[in-house]
């Protein structure tokens, strides 16, 4: 990863994932602002504005896998530009933006355009310590396939899962996302969680009387760091962010997690059954240091129909 800044208005990120084998760009982008607390522009690959969980750093999660209610219904990195400000001191900050469709890994016969946009606030202003945050959201999307075809699915739970709910491709001429968001956080606790829905316009050989159909998914995670550690809280990015343990392997034991998920998505509706499931995740999580920790997850997945899905994982997660 590469970032910087030039000519005191301008900001750069160049970053690319190799996990692959292949060199595959996830954030590349420019910004400008005037200096002066103005709006500024981003400009290049990055993730829309669009969902607390995918906005939010992998490496700060602390489940081994994000919800199947983001993953399925929200959108990730796409070309385009988007316009952000935070207002009222720093309380409220919003974002808004156009894109194209440029993600590859649901191999889609085309390139959706969308609208989308966040608005959050700050219900609780909470500094470090025990103060208490509340953290308030609401996040929009219109998006228009130009090959007329939506694909909406979720995983069992963990990433190498299979996805056991799917709409398949829909025909349609159009698709409206919305969601509302929330975090809680006081001392060594912390709560969030959001509301999803995905409003689909079927075109008349996906549904012959034109009827549009409606998906929804929900999650809410907690979790508690045993060790007495706050988990930080961005404001620029409005999520969760990197902790820092009060005292980091060697000189001392880290920090240690407990945390739980329940997580739920239904891809099921009129004429398209898509399937249902929902989630229970369990976690122990040990923070070596600030970019070193080791996650272990246990996750119980029930699809609709299909019966029980069992997963254990141990992830070693090390940044830089």
């Amino acid at each position: 990863m590469l970032n910087g800044e030039f000519l005191d208005r301008f900001t750069f990120k160049i970053e690319h994932d190799i996990a692959s084998g292949d060199i595959v760009p996830t954030e590349v982008f420019i910004e400008a602002t005037r200096g002066d607390g103005a709006v500024t522009l981003r400009a290049g690959h990055f993730k829309e504005p669009f969902s607390l969980s995918i906005l939010q750093s992998s490496n700060y999660h602390s489940f081994i896998a994000r919800p199947a209610a983001a993953t399925a219904l929200a959108p990730g990195r796409n070309l385009g530009f988007m316009v952000h400000d935070r207002l009222v001191g720093d309380r409220v900050a919003w974002a808004v933006g156009a894109f194209r469709d440029s993600d590859g890994y649901d191999k889609r016969p085309g390139s959706d355009w969308s609208l989308t946009g966040r608005l959050t606030g700050l219900a609780l202003d909470g500094d470090e310590g025990s103060d208490p945050l509340l953290h308030l959201g609401v996040v929009l999307s219109h998006r228009q396939p130009t090959a007329d075809a939506v694909r909406l699915r979720g995983r069992a739970g963990v990433r190498l899962a299979p996805r056991q709910v799917d709409t398949g491709w829909l025909p349609a001429d159009g698709m409206r996302l919305a969601g509302a968001e929330f975090v809680l956080a006081r001392s060594s606790y912390w709560l969030q969680g959001e509301v999803l829905a995905a409003q689909v316009d079927l075109l008349g050989v996906g549904s012959p009387d034109g009827r549009s159909t409606r998906f929804e998914a929900q999650y809410v995670e907690a979790g508690w760091f045993l060790t007495g550690e706050r988990k930080p809280y961005s404001r620029s990015s409005r999520t969760f962010t990197r902790l820092r343990p009060k005292a980091p392997v060697p000189e001392g034991r880290g920090a240690w997690e407990l945390a739980a998920r329940w997580d739920h998505i239904d891809l099921s509706g009129g004429s398209v059954p898509g399937g249902s499931q929902q989630s229970l995740s369990l976690a122990l999580n040990w923070y070596l240091g600030d970019n070193l920790r080791v996650l272990a997850n246990y996750v119980s997945t029930d699809p609709d129909g299909a019966g029980s899905v069992q997963h254990v994982g141990l992830f070693l997660n090390f940044d830089f």
